[in-house]
């Protein structure tokens, strides 16, 4: 036999003995495709939950109001503009080149003030005035400190010396607006005409008189509940009303709402978010763990002890949210480690 089939003979040899040894090998599963054992028991996390709710506002609106001066003359120049704010303390236009300051008194200036006036009009002023910064006495009394700090914040903002007088705080220079910060629905004044008749400058969003969450959630947890609309947020009470005026005040100048009325079709409704005010402490378990539920109320069961009752507060991504309803505090020893297939047979009541 020639040398080269002999070593032909080797190779398919070799070759067998190869195929052999690979069917030989063991044909278990890579451990990263066998079937995970499911865990017994699981450790019980902590977190807070403000069981929120997304919700509709309904906005009880009233007239669009208006930012005027008692000024007359031309209209030398405008800050405003459509969808800007418009703050206290700033220059909203000039008239004959003198600015017009706005100006959120709690009540309007309906006077020019001298020395011994007194009453809601100049408590309003002293009360702006110090929130702006002056050092100012607030008693509701004009005196030579209530006419410095006028006249000093008059100067600082580029109203002309001959402007202010000494003894006199004019009316004329102030425009009223309803709240520190408020959201332009219209600019008025036109640069180069007259101030008009009714001496607007500038509309604002209509007045906002109540709002009320549309339709409440159901299956909600119980406790004292607020609403947010963007940065904001604001007390409900238990039939989802905001009762406090300064609320009101604060979504009446927000952006949104300026948007909102302007656009409505009917009665205006604005997003919301409806939470607790104060959110709870809550234990996270897997809802296998639970048994026995009925009416937002369950089981649960330890590693070790008695079943205890729990109430369910929410859940969310496969994850259930409960509170010990014995007295025991979320992520008490108790509740460390619960079993994830319980014994149902077993009751916590």
């Amino acid at each position: 036999m020639s040398g080269s089939l002999i070593g032909l003979g080797s190779l398919l040899v070799a070759a067998a003995a190869a195929v052999g040894a690979v069917v030989a090998l063991p044909t278990d599963p890579p451990a990263a495709l066998e079937t995970a054992t499911p865990a017994e028991t699981v450790t019980v996390t902590n977190r807070t939950d403000a069981d929120e709710h997304q919700v509709q506002l309904a906005l009880d609106t009233g007239a669009p109001r208006s930012v005027v001066t008692s000024r007359t003359g031309i209209v030398t120049s405008s800050s405003c503009s459509t969808g800007g704010f418009l703050r206290s303390g700033s220059e909203v236009a000039r008239v004959d080149d003198v600015p017009v300051i706005a100006l959120a008194s709690g009540t309007p200036l309906f006077r020019d003030l001298r020395v011994d006036d007194r009453g809601a009009d100049v408590r309003g002023l002293q009360q702006e005035l110090a929130r702006l910064g002056s050092t100012i006495a607030v008693d509701g009394i004009v005196g030579p400190g209530t006419l410095r700090a006028a006249r000093s914040f008059l100067l600082s903002h580029d109203v002309p010396r001959a402007a202010v007088p000494d003894d006199t705080i004019e009316r004329s220079v102030f425009a009223w607006i309803p709240a520190a910060e408020a959201t332009v629905r219209t600019c008025t004044a036109v640069v180069g005409a007259p101030v008009d008749a009714d001496g607007t400058l500038v509309e604002l969003p209509a007045e906002l008189r109540g709002a009320r969450i549309e339709q409440l959630p159901t299956e909600t947890v119980a406790g004292a509940r607020e609403i947010s609309v963007g940065q904001l947020r604001a007390a409900v009470d238990d039939n989802g009303v905001v009762a406090d005026p300064d609320a009101l005040a604060q979504i009446g100048a927000l952006p949104e709402y300026a948007a909102t009325v302007a656009s409505a079709d009917g009665v205006p409704t604005l997003p919301a978010t409806w939470s607790l005010a104060e959110p709870l402490e809550v234990a996270v378990v897997p809802p296998s763990a639970l048994w026995d539920v009925r009416d937002h109320h369950a089981c649960v069961q330890p590693v070790t002890g008695d079943p205890l009752p729990v109430e369910v507060v929410g859940s969310e991504l496969g994850q259930s949210f409960v509170r010990v309803e014995t007295g025991g505090t979320p992520g008490h020893a108790a509740l460390a480690r619960v079993r994830a297939a319980p014994d149902t047979g077993r009751s916590c009541r």
